[in-house]
Formats: C-alpha cells, structure tokens, sequence
C-alpha cells in the first residue's frame, strides 16, 4: 500500500489541530498515524488520486495559521527508528528489548540468528518460554535497577542442539515515571568470544597451552620448558625447519620473568650479512654512508627488558660470533660507530636446525660461543616422530581455516586421515598447516567433510612422466640441484656462494622447496 505523509507547519495557535484533522475528516480520509510538536503537524495517510489530494491541500492551505504543507517520506518517529534499526542492524552482538511483563518487543538483526524460534513467533511473546530458568537474571535486573553481567545461557534449538550464549540485562529507566519500563538483553555467542580469544593470541602471545599435543615426546619438551622457563639461562632449541621452535620461544617467554617485556624475534638467515651488525648491535650516527640522522637502536636494544630469539643462529658469520659472545658475557652492547657500553636486561633464546656440535668440530662455529648459548639444549621431534599428534594438529588447523574461510563446521573422512598419518613430513607442522589450509580452501561449499588432502607431490625429475611440464621439470631439477648443495655445506651462505647466488635468493629456494 502506497502511503502519503504530509509535514505542516503552523502558528502556535489553539485548537489549529483540530482544525488541521477537520480536512481529513470531511474529505472521509483515514489517518494511519499522526505526530504534533511546536509549529509542526504531520500526518500519514493513505496515498490519494491526483485531484483528491489537490483538493485536501488546498483546503488545508485556507486554515488560518497554516504557513506551509509539504509532502516528506517518512514521519519523524519512522526516521529515528530506521536510524535505530541501521544501528542495532550493524552491531554484532545481539539485542533484545523486552517490556515491563519481560515480554519481547524487538530483536535486532544478530540476535535472530542467535535464536531457535522466527521472529514473527517471538514477538510479544514472554521471554520465559524461551529463556527457562535464566528469566531470573531478568526479573533481579528489572526489580533492583542494576545492570545483571556475563550470565551464563544455554537454549536448546529445535535441531535438539545446544547453543551456548553470555548475556548482559540492562534496565530501561523512566525517569518522568520514576520506575523501570523494561529490559535490553545484550546476547553474544560463545563461539564469537572463543574466536575473538584465539584471534588476540594468533597476534603473538602464545602458552605453552596454545601448543597441540597428545605425544610423550611433546609432552616432555613442554615439561623441560616450562621448568626452566622463569630462570635466566639461554635456552638452545634443536629442530628441524616447522617443528615449531619459535612457538616455543613465545611459550618460554610468556612464563619468564621478562614476560611483561618485548618478545623480539630474529632470522639470522633471512638479514643480509652486510647489514646484520647494524641490524642487531644498532649504530651512531654518521656510522656509514645512509645511516639514520641520531643513529638506530639495534635489535639488542629493542629486546630490553624481553626475549630476544635469535633463530637460525648457525647462519651467522665468524665475526658477528665474536661480537654475540662479548654481549652475551658483557650484558652489554656496542653500536657500530659507536664506543659506549649499552648495558642490556633481556633472556636470549637461540635456534637451529643443523648440527651445532659438528659445525664447532668443522670450525664454522665458535666453540666458546656455543657453549655459551648451550645452556639448557631441548630438542623438538620432528613430525614423523610423534605421528600421534597428527590428528589433534589436523583438526586444530580444519577448524582454524574453515572460520577464516566463512565456512561450516568440516570434518576429515578416514582416507584423509590415512593420508596425512602414512605421510612423512618433511616439512613438519608448517607443511601439516600447508596442506590442510590448502586442502579447506579447495574443498567445494557443499562438502561437509575433507574426503582428501592436497598433498604436494615431492617427485624429483627422474620419477616424472612425459606428461609433465617444463617448468615443472626445471622446479624438480633446481630442487635437487639446492638439496644436494645443503648437504655439502654447513651453512646456507656457503652454499649460496657455491650457487653463485646471494644467501636471501637461496634463502626462498629452501623455502619454496620445504628444505631444511
């Protein structure tokens, strides 16, 4: 139905209403609604043909006092309640407005898809038969005034499910009448609030209880760690590329004294050796052409008070050892350019994948230095190794990936499962994580579960068929050339340098290649 609302404005005379609503009523027209304020008349009808609403105007026009008639698209009221609704319509948490008798009178948008029941069912309806024995959180907040917080809820939706909800019951108060006119229910799902938590720990801040694990092996590590956690020995993490050494750093420093500092980590492989000293000792000004006007703070100095994780320590070189020793023995740092002694306050935690005790028998790394950082060793197994583990991890990352990716929940069928248990990893949990985000993400919308997993096939060149590309062929030959030159080197920068390429080029072959 088409409907007309006329907005009028007027002196402020007596009885010029009754005379606004005498038009309507000799012309037998019908006022659905109507609201008055000083100066202003609006009415809403139902829309006229031309020459009857003509007529209405005009007659309208001849009353004294009336200075203008406009036609506008919605009433006052109707505007603020579309503002209203805009508002509640953009707010994620759900909310219910229930009268003095806890009855509901409006829900908005996020609310109904919280709750089992339509709306067209819940309106007006006694909030009691949907809410059971929580309805006295609302009847204490609607008798004392007090704002009731963080009430556990539970509903059983028709399905014969069990949603899980925190709601928060806030008074409506009348002051002209001096009592309370009803209740606004803030209502927020408990899966929301559990993945808001594990977005805030995604961004850095992990325990030892964020780390997924059902093995002895892992359980031991854990143990070891938190042991020694709120002591100041540098700690030495063995273990292969992804098995997760600096997720440990992050526990460690999470129940450490210097918890309350910065967590700093550091590739020792992934900074060009040409900028590593000014990288982590910092530098003067003036120290070498393009340095910072005042100088830098090194990444020593930016660790104050935390962790500094120096990862992949085995890549640095010879004369960058000699310097980690002095501040590691001295508590104290120097800038490049520079002669004052920085004291430093901070946990060092050191990380490897290679054989640390053979590259110090080779000469490649400073025995002093290794035995300096290698205070309390713990070694993380590898993947294949505590294949036990493998389910809880797949359906950790199923889950992850599967509410990144806006989708139900996904469960893995029994063949993905043999797939991922009789698999070796070479890669560990990073190739794990890999693989199932990959596999979520190509897992068509109707599937409800991972009936396979995608993973990389490992063939070299010599195990491809006719069938394969060349630049498929090229990537399976380069993989092979990278591996067998890992093998002979004892550090990534010498193997760049037999390649003939620069250490951050090979540095992305290896990792494009899942290569330890």
């Amino acid at each position: 139905m088409e409907t007309t609302t006329f907005e009028i404005e007027t002196e402020n005379r007596v009885g010029i209403t009754h005379d606004v609503i005498g038009c309507f009523l000799c012309s037998n027209i019908n006022i659905m609604r109507m609201e008055v304020k000083p100066h202003y008349i609006y009415i809403k009808i139902k829309s006229l043909e031309q020459r009857l609403h003509s007529r209405l105007i005009s007659s309208i026009g001849e009353i004294s006092g009336v200075r203008r008639i406009d036609v506008i698209p919605f009433l006052p009221s109707e505007g603020r309640e579309d503002q209203m609704n805009t508002i509640l319509g953009t707010v994620s948490e759900g909310m219910i407005l229930l009268d003095q008798a806890l009855r509901v009178q409006a829900v908005n948008r996020a609310a109904r898809g919280m709750l089992p029941i339509p709306w067209d069912q819940l309106k007006g309806r006694p909030l009691a038969d949907l809410w059971g024995r929580h309805i006295a959180d609302c009847s204490q907040c609607l008798e004392s005034g007090i704002e009731v917080l963080n009430k556990a809820v539970t509903i059983r939706r028709k399905t014969g499910e069990t949603a899980h909800m925190v709601a928060s019951y806030y008074p409506i108060r009348s002051e002209t009448a001096n009592r309370n006119q009803g209740i606004v229910i803030v209502i927020r799902d408990m899966k929301q609030i559990s993945d808001l938590i594990q977005s805030v720990k995604s961004t850095g801040m992990v325990q030892f209880a964020d780390i997924v694990h059902r093995s002895e092996e892992m359980a031991r590590c854990i143990a070891l760690a938190k042991r020694v956690a709120r002591c100041d020995a540098t700690i030495f993490l063995y273990g292969e590329s992804g098995t997760g050494k600096e997720l440990f750093a992050r526990a460690i420093h999470y129940e450490s004294l210097h918890a309350d500092g910065p967590f700093v980590p550091v590739n020792c492989a992934a900074i060009p050796e040409a900028l590593l000293e000014s990288e982590l000792f910092g530098y003067e000004a003036g120290a070498f052409t393009g340095a910072a006007k005042g100088g830098k703070k090194g990444l020593f100095e930016m660790a104050q008070g935390g962790t500094l994780f120096l990862d992949e320590v085995a890549e640095l070189p010879l004369h960058l050892q000699a310097k980690l020793l002095h501040a590691v023995e001295e508590r104290a740092v120097r800038r490049v350019g520079g002669d004052k002694r920085i004291p430093i306050d901070l946990r060092i935690i050191a990380a490897t994948n290679r054989d640390l005790s053979a590259m110090v028998a080779q000469g490649r790394f400073r025995g002093d230095l290794y035995y300096r950082l290698h205070v309390i060793p713990i070694q993380l197994p590898p993947l294949r190794e505590r294949k036990s583990d493998i389910p809880l991890l797949a359906s950790h990352f199923v889950g992850k990936f599967r509410r990144l990716a806006g989708r139900p929940p996904l469960s893995l069928s029994s063949q993905a499962m043999h797939m991922l248990l009789t698999h070796d990893w070479p890669g560990n949990v990073r190739e794990l994580r890999n693989v199932i985000e990959r596999s979520v993400y190509l897992c068509l919308e109707e599937e409800k579960e991972l009936k396979k997993v995608h993973i990389e096939n490992k063939a070299t060149s010599k195990g491809t068929t006719n069938a394969v590309g060349l630049k498929e062929r090229m990537e399976a030959y380069e993989r092979e050339i990278v591996a067998e030159a890992l093998k002979r080197c004892q550090s990534v920068r010498q193997a760049a340098r037999e390649l003939g390429i620069s250490h951050t080029a090979l540095l992305r072959k290896v990792r494009k290649y899942g290569q330890s």
